[in-house]
């Protein structure tokens, strides 16, 4: 299973929570062992129907977003569209045709599968509806500027195809935040249920403390997401994290061959010093230099203790986290 977080218009990750619970089916003549087992495969199919959705999220939602803020970011005017005095453009990033039809598989099998999630399932076909609504736009428009036939025409069809480009853009966008929030809702809850039945039933495991981990990660995001905000609040999920991943480098035994738990503690103490780094900035209101306001928002740039900055990290233990 996985998760999402919220983060305006910033595309997020979605981190794998728990991919299975074993066969461990209890006898079937204990009536309280077979409802564990109908509630273990309730869990399971919950699980499954989720992933499918995320697997579509997360295989298209960063990248397009990134490639609507490098098209956007040169127009002046987004309202108006090109002026035609550039001195070039950037179109978005075209919506992959392989990837497409995964998210067309996988949301397929997620709406046939059981729970019926109506808020979710709505969500997930508007998503889809609008990557294919965006997909032939989104590769008109990166081909005329990829090819630089805005020289020929002094953007003539850049100021046609503008405002339906817009309206598609737009409109995925909203559907992307609708669909990331219905999924972090589902999700959280899932993923909360399933950490509590996996001590209970197993003990404080690898795949306890990396759940574990990755839950508290994601709440140090929420929290500490906008400037604003409540510095006490945010030294208390650093110092949660905090304790759970020493918890977790004390207890975890991994096999000596084995690199992806080392490697997901290494992105966790990267993301536990930009959190340090993000609280201090906002503790002691440590002002943004000139360069580094112009670096907010760059995609590897941004710089130490901002908000971007955090959120990269989060990602990066993400990807780390579903590799395990």
């Amino acid at each position: 299973m996985k998760h999402v977080v919220s983060a305006a218009a910033l595309a997020v990750s979605i981190a794998l929570a728990l991919s299975a619970c074993g066969d461990k089916s209890p006898a079937k003549a204990d009536p309280a062992a077979e409802a564990a087992t109908e509630q273990l495969d309730a869990q399971q199919s919950l699980t499954v129907k989720l992933n499918d959705y995320i697997d579509c999220y997360n295989s298209m939602d960063a990248n397009l977003h990134r490639g609507i803020g490098l098209y956007t970011d040169w127009i002046k005017d987004v309202k108006a569209g090109p002026t035609g005095r550039e001195s070039r453009g950037y179109g978005p990033t075209v919506v992959d045709d392989f990837r497409l039809k995964k998210c067309d598989e996988s949301i397929a099998r997620a709406l046939a599968a059981e729970p019926k999630l109506p808020a979710l399932d709505g969500a997930a076909k508007d998503y889809l509806a609008q990557l294919h609504a965006m997909a032939p736009l989104a590769k008109e428009a990166h081909d005329y500027y990829d090819r630089e036939d805005f020289q020929d025409d002094a953007f003539a069809k850049g100021k046609q195809i503008h405002a339906p480009l817009m309206a598609a853009l737009t409109a995925f966008v909203t559907a992307s935040e609708t669909f990331s929030g219905e999924l972090e809702k589902q999700n959280d809850q899932a993923q909360r249920e399933q950490l509590a039945a996996l001590e209970k039933a197993e003990g404080r495991t690898m795949e306890f403390y990396r759940l574990s981990m990755m839950l508290e990660a994601k709440t140090l995001v929420e929290v500490m997401g906008e400037d604003g905000f409540d510095v006490a609040a945010g030294a208390e999920r650093v110092a949660a994290f905090n304790a759970i991943s020493d918890e977790a480098h004390a207890k975890v035994k991994p096999a000596q061959n084995d690199t992806k738990w080392s490697t997901f503690e290494m992105s966790a103490e990267q993301f536990r010093r930009e959190s340090k780094e993000r609280l201090a900035r906002v503790r002691d209101k440590t002002p943004y230099s000139k360069l580094e306001t112009q670096w907010m928002e760059h995609p590897t740039l941004a710089p130490s203790g901002s908000p971007l900055r955090l959120l990269n990290r989060y990602n990066d233990l993400v990807q780390r986290s579903n590799l395990l």
